[in-house]
């Protein structure tokens, strides 16, 4: 009986690279110095490799990622503003499918109320500001699919029999 040989998928290391995005005075032109002097700093001068430092000292790895996140402050910023766009995304798509459906409402606020209603449906949640990021986004994608069908012609207007 053969055994097979299991390769292991390389670490991404996307939030790394993110925050180092982040930090005063990055130029991406300099971005393998600014890497190597961060590891080196974080691993106690053991290492200048992000793959090494990982494998060997994730407690310093960890450390160093916690660090470069910054401040409380500074994170809740930057949570707040993704979820302000993927808020205004879902918004936009929902008012885009609802205008191709062909509603209409006497006002625009009572279209918004409609749609934050309909989003807080999807999302099973009774407030719009309490939806996480990740299921606003996931509402976004089905209202783009929506979007992306065209109902000008639909399958189901056909007659499959005269029964």
């Amino acid at each position: 009986m053969a055994t097979q040989k299991k390769t292991k998928k390389p670490v991404s290391h996307a939030l790394f690279w993110t925050l180092i995005k982040e930090t005063p005075g990055y130029k991406d032109a300099y971005k393998d110095v600014i890497k190597e002097g961060l590891v080196n700093q974080y691993s106690g001068g053991k290492t200048c490799s992000l793959s090494e430092m990982y494998r060997k000292y994730p407690a310093e790895y960890s450390n160093m990622l916690e660090a470069m996140k910054g401040s409380t402050e500074q994170r809740q910023a930057r949570y707040e503003e993704s979820r302000d766009k993927a808020a205004k995304r879902v918004i936009a798509a929902i008012c885009a499918w609802l205008d191709k459906v062909g509603y209409t409402f006497e006002t625009r606020s009572d279209k918004i109320r409609y749609v934050l209603s309909m989003a807080c449906r999807a999302a099973n949640c009774s407030n719009f500001n309490a939806i996480p990021e990740s299921k606003l986004m996931a509402i976004y994608n089905l209202y783009c699919n929506k979007n992306s069908v065209n109902i000008d012609n639909p399958a189901t207007d056909y007659v499959i029999s005269k029964n």
